[in-house]
This record gives structure tokens, C-alpha cells and sequence, in this order.
């Protein structure tokens, strides 16, 4: 019984952690995107930060473009997923 107790016990810290490390989702607003293949571009360059979990990237048209990102804010922030665009071609912002 003490073994069951414990496990129990064990598995309701390990799903606490879990918990503790939510992932957040935002949208960034993506400058000097030209094309349909831009994003692609975009959501790789976000895609290949540690702790970026999911990126939705779109080209809207006259320069314009948007990346939802999903993440993991003890491992990246808003400035690393900024710079990653910046790096890739792309100056981006937190959209409002």
C-alpha cells in the first residue's frame, strides 16, 4: 500500500511541474514578407528555438504578414522569438 501511496504521490508532483510550465501562445506581427513562401521561412526560423512548441506564420499581403507562436516561456521569450525573425530576413513585433 505504502508503494501505491507513493507512486500517487510521485505522479501528482510530476503533473504539478507540468503545470507549472504552461505554454503561452502569441501573435507577432511580421514586417517585409513579399510572398506565399515567406512565412515558411518565418515559421523555420521560429521553429528551431528550444521551447517553441508550434508556429502558424501567413503572409497578408503589401509587406505584411503574422506568426502565431506557442511556447515554453521558461525556455524562450518574446525577444528571442523577435530576434529569430529579425535574423531570418523578417523584423516582427508583438502584435496587440
Amino acid at each position: 500500500m505504502k508503494k501505491l501511496f507513493s507512486a500517487f504521490a510521485l505522479s501528482l508532483l510530476v503533473a504539478g511541474a507540468v503545470l507549472a510550465n504552461e505554454m503561452k501562445t502569441i501573435t507577432l506581427a511580421v514586417d517585409k514578407m513579399t510572398c506565399n513562401v515567406c512565412p515558411i521561412t518565418v515559421k523555420k526560423a521560429l521553429k528551431a528555438l528550444d521551447g517553441v512548441s508550434a508556429v502558424e506564420a501567413k503572409y497578408e499581403g503589401e509587406g505584411n504578414g503574422w506568426a502565431k507562436v506557442t511556447y515554453d516561456p521558461s525556455k524562450v521569450d518574446i525577444e528571442d522569438l523577435t530576434f529569430a525573425t529579425e535574423s531570418a530576413g523578417y523584423p516582427s513585433r508583438l502584435k496587440n
